[in-house]
């Protein structure tokens, strides 16, 4: 069984908002870019997707404006759930985005206030894809989902370590699956037998 994890990370930020303050609301409703729709489009053709089976996404716009197109050409619904959703930031205070996912990716467990912890998201993931996997026993199967959220499922199931510049890597048999590197789209293809993880793969797009 084939489960590819995707995050597109191509988004519009040419928006303004009035009065809405709501993080979590903003990264559900924000679309992707020109340039997301177009990746999205490119990737729904790729041929390693020809015979997936069913296609699972977050409730973000992002990830379904992602799936629409796979889903258009496999002739496949999106099974929509919410443990696919991003990682939940809380409220900033003082701190930026980019230092609270530092401090996050050198301690599994701190979240802020309403946020969530890197672990809480792993164990969030882990039970949906444990579900998915069950459901799909020997399919091929596309999660369209986020950055963050794929990192929390990789902490459980790879080794986690930090590179020269003290960034965040996973690594699988070896292979760094995972790193702190901005890409316009992240995709880790895992490999199971028996609902075990037997490989772990980053497919460059």
């Amino acid at each position: 069984m084939e489960v590819y994890l995707i995050s597109n990370n191509l988004y519009e930020n040419n928006l303004s908002y009035n009065d809405l303050k709501d993080i979590e609301l903003k990264k559900l409703t924000r679309p992707l870019s020109i340039e997301g729709e177009n990746l999205a489009k490119a990737l729904s053709l790729n041929e390693y997707l020809n015979d997936v089976s069913a296609i699972y996404s977050s409730l973000a716009s992002s990830s379904l404006g992602t799936a629409k197109y796979l889903a258009e050409r496999v002739n496949k619904n999106i099974m929509v759930d919410e443990n696919l959703n991003d990682c939940k930031i809380g409220e900033l205070g003082n701190k930026n985005l980019k230092m609270v996912k530092f401090m996050q990716n050198h301690d599994f467990n701190i979240k802020l206030t309403n946020g969530e912890s890197l672990e809480e998201v792993a164990t969030r993931i882990e039970k949906v894809i444990g579900k998915i996997v069950g459901l799909n026993v020997n399919n091929k199967v596309a999660i369209f989902t986020h950055k963050r959220t794929i990192l929390g499922y990789l902490i459980r199931h790879g080794d986690t370590g930090y590179n020269l510049d003290d960034n965040l890597i996973v690594e699988f048999n070896e292979k760094v699956i995972y790193n702190e590197s901005e890409k316009d789209m992240d995709i880790i293809k895992i490999t199971f037998e028996d609902k075990r993880i037997v490989n772990m793969d980053v497919i460059d797009f």
